[in-house]
């Protein structure tokens, strides 16, 4: 583990928990970023800042219970004021790509619910050009060999993702396809044709949903807004 990245990944964590106030309603990201997060809002529910969550994973979900934040499921909630999670890769343009830790179905959901959304990461994960991260596709099982087939005569290399010997599942029961591109690849028009393949179910290409993103650097916290 890259004891420096921790240290940027807990800071981001810790200066994005600071927009949690009073009443909200807070999507609870997924990964080991957001597990950071989701620590330092049990910190603020402890304080007697009181606030319900909706977690993008089971395994988030597990951790916010353990800290005493009081949950909600899709049914019960109607408004989220603001999504906080992590990112695999993110451009200057604030497109993002997410999913490598597999959540990227319920992740999309929640950040298109929330009013108001924030990327945490440390450093390494602002890049000039999407691209060096594995695209993960998630996809009915049924669906893979033909969704398969339809990346490969793109030009891109899909790999099923695994779990020691058997298909990684998601916590909604699909497969997900990691892809690599060829270079010169537009990400975000690559995204929306794959998107439109039967069997495909969600993609990780997040483009500008976030209001701002919080990164943990070798001097301390950066925020930055989104413009647009």
């Amino acid at each position: 583990m890259n004891s420096k990245k921790e240290q940027q990944k807990h800071q981001a964590a810790r200066t994005a928990a600071d927009y949690i106030k009073e009443g909200m309603t807070i999507g609870l990201g997924s990964g080991t970023t957001s597990h950071y997060l989701i620590q330092e809002a049990g910190k603020k529910y402890a304080e007697g800042i009181h606030f319900y969550g909706i977690a993008t994973s089971r395994e988030s979900e597990q951790l916010a219970a353990s800290l005493g934040i009081p949950l909600l499921d899709p049914e019960q909630t109607g408004k989220i004021h603001l999504a906080i999670d992590g990112v695999d890769e993110i451009d200057k343009d604030f497109r993002a790509v997410k999913g490598g830790g597999g959540a990227l179905l319920r992740e999309k959901i929640i950040a298109s619910w929330a009013e108001e959304v924030i990327w945490i990461m440390d450093e390494s994960k602002l890049v000039e050009r999407l691209g060096a991260f594995p695209f993960p596709v998630e996809a009915v099982p049924f669906g893979v060999p033909f969704v398969k087939q339809k990346i490969t005569d793109m030009g891109a290399v899909p790999v099923l993702r695994m779990r020691e010997d058997r298909p990684y599942l998601t916590d909604s029961g699909n497969y997900i396809l990691d892809i690599k591109f060829l270079q010169d690849t537009d990400i975000s028009l690559a995204a929306e044709r794959i998107h439109n393949m039967p069997g495909v179910v969600e993609t990780g290409y997040f483009g500008q949903m976030c209001s701002r993103i919080v990164i943990g650097t070798e001097s301390g916290v950066k925020v930055m807004e989104n413009p647009i």
